[in-house]
């Protein structure tokens, strides 16, 4: 085990770049001076999954990525060039395909599965029995039955349902109505279809059960082979009704994928249907779920776990603690979004988070917020679109919680309900006023969600509980107030019994899927004055931040979690960090931009062929341009209609527009057409190009000698201009790395700025501070105190700087466009002694003018020089 965290490099592991093919550059990146390897998730997921949180087995290695061979002879070589692991793991969910054979054997034998404790699902008491309700359907259930698209099938032996490339087993409590004729008076079939009639959720009688469906697979077997089968599935092509009653036998439902929202009866990852929520928090069901991950552990080919959505999990701390338990040594990083005031729980057995929360500083600092009113007017008027962040996010939550997410507040309504019925002082409590208020609740939540389990509330969820029904009972229209009081009393309870611990479990694995899909995936792209603030874990509303409380987040940083990932650019993001930082630059010249916002419009008005413009999409679609070009038409069209579906307001997933996208797509069409506004375009990227790069490389120098541990998502390492998934799982040219990295050398900080444009001076700074890291790691202890360095002069405002401890100093510009070069007095006093920068070589010493520090690169490292 590698417990040297110097820096990892994130791989995102697909059929097309498979285990084997990421062992291939495990060379590259030990001569990068990465430490750890970053490995997306591992274990068996959907056949072609691009991205591996789909598992379907967690016994073992994907057979895409290479199996089980592929995973030891890469853990092989790993070693073999001193790297670690660092895996990400999936214990929210799965996914809900017939090619998972946990969730096969619950929609074949429903209450009576062995798998059925594994996920958790709530059945509907509007069911006459116990059924799930799957919204997997294209079109309504009625269409899809009368168009004859539902098939029935013989495969492996048995009868499924299917429907295009989805589907389902027909469970043995039907296969009497399936089979009919010389079958339908055997016994077993009788007793099965009987038992699956069940009036009364968790009344299953499963020996009798298991003793009939042994019987029935026999006969079902002799039907296969005498071909009675095959004969009995004629009867049904082209038979709704006799289709439909054989589906009304079986133990789940079909509905449209439209009806998801208000039928779905278990948890999903966020509102996404083929992904089912496991009920890790049951001892047996952790064990199932890691037993391969607790191997992999104990055979020391992992270093660190990486823990996916810990926030759909009804019990974090609980789950943390088991998995440290496998994992005592090494380190485990946790996938959370903290809101701008947050703090991870101090209790939690773990090293930090993946470095969302760094991202979201680091990133403003690139941002001049003294524009901010500036910004604010030019989107206004432009796009006529709201500026209130706050209402917009309130707006879009409602909607999404409406829309998406209908059943799950019907569950906890009825559970609320029940609970005060109980008690003769709410008895009486509106069914309708409950479900008014949970859903306010929901929309006003501050933070992704709270930690509330058996036992007094945590102080700090005590505090945001009772601040947000303060601001419930300020907000408009009026709730009931006994209604808010119910629910304050039961959130907040000292003692909660059982029904109020499932009530506020099943609140808060609600709010952080309603909380991301309403900021993230439809906020992120409506409100969009700036798009580089419109980033994961980060608030969209914050323009800029000082120095000031840079630093004091950073000492935090170094006090409470050292060991905490760093991240500028990860799968999850909806630009590249060079994209950010680019753009970041129009917040120094709103005028200049506004300025060519108002001629490009002018310029490109027949591109949208006598429709009516959409200013909002002309506006992200600029910013888009500036931050990625060059781009090609296809790529941006492919972003922009996914951008669009995502605003949700012309558009969306669940409701094409086909005449608005169409009227997107010609006018795209049409700028790229136009050569003048090529011209345009590429003339004002010229401006930002390399202001940009210098915010790029300033965020990175950051981010490799702040207190925690560098994360590298995967090509970052050159200049790159992805945008968000899928854009950014692009292949990565490893071999142009390569080539690139052997010609380092004794490359000079001037000659590797002499190579700007294929991403030299990123490459080269990156190999050149963890080398540094590598052969100073006094600098990076945890007793190395971060301390700001505050410059003197007119223009310190332009200037960042820290050291950690006594030996490293840090300095890099802010905002260098308006700067122009011109310092004039400002000067860096440096500690007491001789200071060599680790860039060019010069010795430093005393009052430094930044002019002379950047002179031959625009960042600098100091090392101070030890005493003769």
């Amino acid at each position: 085990m590698r417990d040297d965290w110097i820096a990892t490099y994130r791989l995102q592991l697909r059929a097309d770049f498979p285990l084997a093919a990421a062992g291939e550059i495990l060379p590259y990146l030990a001569a990068l001076g990465i430490s750890h390897v970053y490995l997306s998730p591992c274990l068996q997921a959907v056949k072609g999954s691009a991205h591996g949180y789909d598992v379907v087995d967690p016994t073992r290695i994907s057979r895409d990525l290479g199996g089980e061979d592929a995973w030891r002879a890469f853990c092989a070589r790993a070693r073999e060039h001193g790297l670690g692991i660092l895996l990400d793991i999936v214990p929210n969910h799965m996914a809900a395909s017939p090619q998972n054979p946990w969730w096969d054997d619950v929609l074949a034998h429903g209450p009576y599965s062995t798998r059925v404790a594994f996920f958790d699902i709530v059945p509907r008491p509007d069911d006459p029995g116990w059924r799930l309700h799957l919204p997997m359907l294209g079109r309504p259930y009625g269409e899809v039955l009368a168009a004859g698209d539902l098939k029935v099938e013989i495969r492996e032996g048995r009868p499924r349902l299917t429907y295009f490339e989805h589907s389902w087993p027909l469970g043995p409590a039907s296969w009497r109505l399936l089979l009919g004729g010389d079958y339908a008076d055997e016994p077993d079939l009788c007793e099965l279809e009987q038992l699956g009639r069940l009036e009364e959720p968790g009344t299953a009688d499963h020996e009798s059960y298991r003793r009939h469906h042994r019987q029935a697979e026999g006969l079902l077997k002799r039907a296969v082979s005498d071909g009675a089968l095959a004969a009995a599935i004629t009867r049904f092509p082209g038979h709704p009704g006799r289709l439909h009653e054989l589906l009304e036998r079986q133990f789940y439902a079909l509905h449209g994928w439209q009806l998801a929202g208000e039928v779905v009866n278990y948890r999903r990852f966020f509102d996404i249907g083929s992904l089912v929520g496991l009920r890790v928090e049951a001892e047996p069901v952790f064990e199932a779920a890691h037993g391969k991950i607790a191997s992999l552990l104990a055979e020391g080919g992992i270093d660190g776990l990486r823990v996916d959505h810990p926030d759909g999990l009804r019990d974090p701390e609980g789950y943390f603690a088991r998995l440290r338990r496998l994992l005592p040594k090494g380190r485990i990083y946790v996938e959370k979004i903290l809101d701008s005031e947050e703090q991870l729980r101090s209790e939690w057995p773990v090293d930090g988070t993946v470095g969302y929360e760094f991202l979201s500083k680091v990133n403003r600092l690139w941002m001049n917020d003294q524009k901010a009113d500036a910004l604010n007017g030019l989107y206004a008027d432009f796009t006529r679109q709201p500026v209130n962040f706050l209402h917009i996010v309130r707006d879009k939550k409602r909607n999404i919680v409406e829309a998406s997410f209908a059943a799950d507040l019907e569950r906890l309504t009825q559970l609320a309900q029940r609970i005060a019925r109980a008690s003769w002082k709410t008895h009486d409590l509106s069914r309708r006023q409950i479900a008014d208020a949970l859903k306010r609740l929901t929309v006003l939540l501050p933070v992704y969600r709270t930690y509330r389990g058996a036992g007094a509330a945590h102080p700090a969820d005590r505090r945001i509980l009772e601040d947000l029904f303060v601001a419930a009972r300020g907000s408009a229209p009026p709730l009931n107030p006994a209604v808010l009081a119910f629910l304050e009393a039961v959130l907040l309870e000292e003692d909660p019994d059982e029904l109020e611990l499932d009530f506020i479990a099943r609140w808060q694995q609600l709010t952080p899927g309603v909380t991301a899909k309403g900021v993230e995936d439809t906020t992120f792209y409506c409100y969009d004055r700036l798009v580089s603030c419109n980033e994961v874990g980060a608030q969209a509303s914050l323009l800029g931040i000082s120095a000031e409380k840079f630093h004091e987040f950073c000492h935090a940083l170094g006090e409470r979690w050292p060991g905490n990932l760093l991240a500028t650019s990860t799968h999850d993001n909806k630009r590249s960090e060079d994209v950010r930082a680019r753009i970041s630059v129009l917040s120094e010249l709103p005028d200049r931009w506004g300025e060519a916002l108002q001629r490009w419009s002018r310029m490109n008005e027949p591109a949208w062929r006598n429709r009516a413009p959409d200013r909002h999409a002309e506006y992200l679609l600029y910013q888009t341009l500036i931050g990625a070009w060059p781009i090609d038409q296809d790529r941006c069209w492919q972003y922009m209609l996914k951008a669009c579906r995502e605003a949700k307001i012309q558009t969306s997933w669940h409701q094409p527009n086909a005449g608005y996208e169409a009227s997107i797509r010609d006018f795209i069409a049409g700028v790229f057409a136009s050569a003048e506004f090529r011209s345009e375009v590429e003339r004002f990227v010229a401006q930002v190009l390399a202001p940009g790069r210098v915010n790029s490389l300033a965020q990175v120098l950051i981010k490799m000698t702040a207190p925690g541990v560098p994360d590298f998502f995967q090509g970052s390492e050159l200049w790159d201009l992805s945008l968000v998934d899928p854009d950014n799982r692009r292949p990565v040219d490893f071999s142009e790395r390569a080539r690139l990295i052997a010609q380092l050398g004794q490359l000079t900080a001037r000659q590797a700025m002499a190579q700007a444009d294929s991403g030299m001076p990123k490459l080269w700074m990156i190999q050149r501070t963890l080398a540094f890291r590598q052969r100073h790691p006094e600098c990076f202890a945890g007793d190395q105190r971060y301390q700001p360095i505050i410059a003197q002069g007119t223009r310190l405002a332009h200037l960042l700087s820290y050291r950690r401890g006594e030996r490293m100093v840090v300095v890099v510009p802010r905002f260098t466009l308006t700067l122009g070069g011109d310092w004039g007095d400002t000067r860096l006093r440096l500690p007491k002694g001789t200071w060599q920068n680790r860039f060019t070589d010069e010795r430093l010493s005393g009052d430094v003018s930044p002019a002379a520090l950047f002179g031959d690169f625009p960042v600098a490292l100091l090392l101070r020089e030890e005493a003769a």
